[in-house]
C-alpha cells in the first residue's frame, strides 16, 4: 500500500535554497520574464533578505522532498500614508500541483502572516502571463477585486 504523503507548508529556511531555485527556474522559464538571464545568485540575495527582515516572508510547500510552490511577498507603509500593505513578489505552483490545494494554502498562510501585521489591504499581482483568466476568477471568489494592470515595454 502507498503511503500518502502530506504536503508541509512553512517559511522558508537558507536550507530551501535548492528547492527555491528549482522553483524560481521553472516559473522564469514559463513567464513573461523568460527572456531575461536568470540568476542563481541573485535569487539567492533576495529570499535571504526574506529569510532576515520581519516585514517580508518566504513560503514553502514541500511534498516529501519534492518543493510543489511558493510564495514570497512584503509588509510596508503605502508611499503616501502610515498605513500598511502587503504585496507578494513571487507565487507559484509547479504545473502539476495546479488545481490542487496547494496554491490556496500558499495564499492562506500569506493572508494569515499580513493580516497579523496589521495591513490596511492585501496586493497580489500576476506579470508572468499565465493562465490569467483563471488567476482572475479565483482572486474576484476569494474576494479580490481588480484596480489595475501591468504593461511592459522591453527595450
Amino acid at each position: 500500500m502507498l503511503q500518502k504523503v502530506e504536503t508541509e507548508y512553512r517559511e522558508i529556511t537558507g536550507e530551501d535554497f535548492d528547492a527555491l531555485r528549482d522553483l524560481g527556474r521553472m516559473m522564469h522559464e514559463e513567464g513573461s520574464y523568460s527572456h531575461l538571464e536568470f540568476s542563481d545568485r541573485r535569487l539567492f540575495e533576495t529570499f535571504k533578505r526574506y529569510m532576515d527582515d520581519p516585514d517580508r516572508i518566504g513560503i514553502i510547500a514541500m511534498k516529501g522532498d519534492k518543493p510543489c510552490g511558493m510564495i514570497g511577498g512584503y509588509v510596508s507603509k503605502y508611499y503616501f500614508s502610515d498605513e500598511l500593505v502587503a504585496g507578494d513578489i513571487a507565487w507559484f505552483v509547479v504545473p502539476e500541483y495546479r488545481g490542487s490545494r496547494v496554491g490556496l494554502r500558499l495564499l492562506d498562510a500569506f493572508e494569515d502572516w499580513a493580516k497579523s501585521k496589521g495591513v490596511s489591504e492585501l496586493r497580489i499581482g500576476i506579470s508572468t502571463g499565465v493562465k490569467m483568466d483563471a488567476f482572475d476568477r479565483l482572486m474576484k471568489k476569494r474576494g479580490y477585486s481588480m484596480v489595475g494592470a501591468n504593461y511592459r515595454l522591453e527595450n
